[in-house]
C-alpha cells in the first residue's frame, strides 16, 4: 500500500512525475505528497513499504535521506519562490525506521546565509518520537532554470498554486 495523506486542512504542493520522491507516476518511487502547515513549515506523511528496506524490516537510510532532502528543499522553495538543489545534507538516524508504522516529516523554517539557504527537519512517529533529524544547505536555481522545472510539474486542482510567477505556460500539467 502506498502512503496516503488524510489531512484536510493542509495545502498540498505540486509534484514532478519523474521524481523518485514525489513523482506520482514514478514506477518505483515513494510517491510522497508534501503539504504546507503553519509557520513556514512543510510536512510529509510517510508509510514505508517492505520494498524500501535494507534488512530486517528496517528502511534503508538512503530512502530516508531522499525523503528528508526533498522535505527540507521545499521549505526553501516556498520562501524564495525558486527551485533549489542540495549542496549538503546531514542526517542523524536516532532509531530504526521500520515498515510497521506511519511517520510524519516536519521541516522549517529556513535561513538565508547569502550564498546558500539552510533548513532543518525531523521525522517522527504519531507519538512524537523522533527517528531522524536532518540539516541541509541549498543553492537556488536561476529564475530561468526554475521556470523549466516548474513547467514540468503537475499541479492538481487542490494543490497550492506556488511558483505561479515563474510558470511560462500559465499553469502546468494537471
Amino acid at each position: 500500500m502506498r502512503q496516503t495523506m488524510e489531512h484536510n486542512n493542509h495545502c498540498y504542493l505540486p509534484t514532478y512525475d519523474a521524481c523518485y520522491v514525489c513523482g506520482q507516476e514514478h514506477p518505483s518511487g515513494l510517491r510522497a505528497r508534501f503539504f504546507v502547515g503553519e509557520q513556514d513549515h512543510v510536512f510529509v506523511r510517510f508509510i514505508p513499504l517492505a520494498t524500501q528496506t535494507g534488512y530486517d524490516n528496517v528502511v534503508h537510510g538512503g530512502v530516508i535521506a531522499a525523503l528528508m532532502d526533498e522535505l527540507l528543499g521545499w521549505v526553501v522553495v516556498l520562501k524564495t519562490e525558486r527551485m533549489c538543489f542540495t549542496a549538503e545534507i546531514t542526517l542523524r538516524y536516532l532509531k530504526p525506521i521500520t515498515t510497521e508504522k506511519a511517520y510524519v516529516g516536519d521541516a522549517g523554517p529556513c535561513i538565508d546565509r547569502k550564498r546558500y539557504w539552510e533548513s532543518q527537519g525531523k521525522l517522527c512517529d504519531s507519538d512524537g518520537t523522533t527517528y531522524a533529524k536532518a540539516h541541509g544547505k541549498f543553492f537556488l536555481l536561476s529564475r530561468e532554470q526554475t521556470t523549466v522545472v516548474v513547467d514540468g510539474m503537475t499541479f492538481r486542482p487542490d494543490d497550492l498554486p506556488v511558483l505561479s510567477g515563474v510558470r511560462s505556460n500559465g499553469g502546468a500539467r494537471t
